[in-house]
């Protein structure tokens, strides 16, 4: 009697199931693999959470000052914790105080404290400014984008949607923000007021407010986008022209800061010591103060002289 077709069958039976028991414990041991991974990554989560920046970050955030300092680094697009920045802020700030405490005298030390800080200011200024300029830019095309889908048909957080996948930072971020705050159930009016405040600005204002309009009562959407489109687009040439004339201007004021503050370090170079007597004296006092506050005034004069709101 042939048992070879039985043994084979037999063989046969006995692969598969170590077939299928292998695929199982392969199968188990990617799930306790994927379980351990999603531990680690909660187990990182944790770690971050409770660090000592973190815990920082969020006692600072609880502040007035701290919501400040969020909004405007938000506005101006840095990616950085408020945390963070208040520690650079502080470390520079002491640093500055060290470097002229030792170079020049301890009273301009602190001078030079608030000036760090004014830096930074005027740099998250700086940002904002070219971040709003950006997006002003963008304007016309983003238009152009909601007339179009408010044409086809679509609803207008549709159409944010959809704009904000189509159009490039910081426009896209800024609609994104948006379409996400409507789909977990913030109202439509909100989401667009918040815009405003993130950048506000007289072309996003007409913008959003011709939005809002048509939202409420309805209307000829589609013409008054493509008109604003228009209006837009001769505003953008104009920006550019002014802003090209107020360059050298802007640049004219700032050279201005820098010498005032380079004349205390060149007459330091020049007669080692002489800041400090300075300091040392009412006389000297005075005339540090004097030609410090001139400095500064036109510094500012300059400042709002080539600040124009258009």
């Amino acid at each position: 009697m042939n048992h070879y077709p039985l043994l084979i069958l037999l063989i046969t039976i006995i692969t598969l199931v170590i077939a299928v028991w292998g695929v199982v414990v392969f199968l188990d041991g990617v799930a306790q693999r994927r379980m351990l991974a999603a531990r680690s990554v909660l187990a990182e989560v944790e770690r971050r959470a409770n660090s000592p920046m973190a815990r920082l970050d969020v006692r600072l955030r609880r502040t007035e000052l701290g919501r400040q300092i969020r909004t405007r680094l938000d506005r101006a697009g840095v990616q950085m914790k408020v945390s963070s920045f208040a520690l650079l802020v502080a470390a520079c700030a002491v640093a500055a105080i060290v470097i002229v405490w030792h170079v020049l005298a301890p009273l301009l030390g602190l001078c030079a404290a608030a000036l760090v800080g004014y830096l930074f200011l005027a740099y998250l200024n700086r940002q904002e400014e070219k971040r709003r300029e950006a997006f002003t830019a963008q304007l016309p095309e983003l238009a152009r984008v909601l007339s179009n889908a408010t044409q086809a048909g679509l609803a207008l957080p549709t159409a944010i949607d959809m704009a904000a996948d189509e159009l490039a930072d910081p426009a896209g971020a800024e609609l994104r923000h948006v379409a996400e705050s409507i789909k977990v159930g913030q109202p439509f009016e909100e989401a667009l007021n918040d815009l405003r405040k993130r950048m506000p600005s007289r072309e996003i204002g007409v913008l959003i407010s011709t939005l809002l309009v048509s939202a409420r009562s309805g209307g000829a959407l589609v013409t008054a986008l493509r008109n604003i489109s228009e209006t837009l687009e001769n505003r953008k040439e104009t920006r550019r022209e002014v802003r090209t004339i107020l360059s050298e201007t802007t640049s004219t004021a700032w050279t201005l800061l820098l010498m005032g503050v380079g004349s205390l370090f060149l007459l330091n170079a020049l007669m080692p010591g002489t800041v400090a007597r300075m300091t040392e004296s009412f006389a000297g006092l005075v005339v540090l103060g004097a030609a410090l506050t001139l400095f500064t005034i036109g510094f500012v004069v300059i400042r709002r002289m080539s600040r124009i709101d258009f």
